[in-house]
């Protein structure tokens, strides 16, 4: 078995919370079409859907966030590498990221626990 690299010697990533139009019910269309908006924007490295919650989930609904908002949204984590962070974060935090991209970063953290709680997202166990 292969020795696990230390903590030190792992790549530097962020993660970032984003709110999903309620457009996109399954994991692969948002997996498809966050790929396209960050090749749109030259962004080529690797960014890794975490977790998804479609607008009409149970997760979703109970979010302390679908309150609000008058629309209803889909959320998502996102796994991004620190060397691309600050171009992705400007991409998705613009005022009308939303209407063009269907995409809007709402939080980030070195943490991913602290993107679920800020989001108001189920906290998932390792196993």
């Amino acid at each position: 078995m292969a020795k696990r690299l230390s903590k030190a010697l792992r790549g530097k990533r962020r993660w970032i919370g984003l709110l999903c139009s309620s457009e996109f019910s399954e994991r692969d269309e948002l997996r498809k079409h966050l790929r396209t908006v960050l090749d749109d924007a030259s962004i080529t490295s690797e960014v890794r859907l975490m977790e998804f919650y479609p607008s009409h989930s149970e997760e979703a609904k109970i979010s302390f966030l679908s309150s609000k908002f008058s629309e209803t949204f889909g959320y998502a984590v996102v796994d991004i590498p620190h060397t691309v962070y600050t171009d992705v974060r400007l991409l998705l935090d613009r005022e009308d990221s939303m209407a063009v991209s269907l995409l809007q970063s709402f939080t980030s953290s070195g943490k991913i626990r602290l993107v679920r709680e800020r989001m108001g997202l189920p906290s998932q166990t390792r196993k």
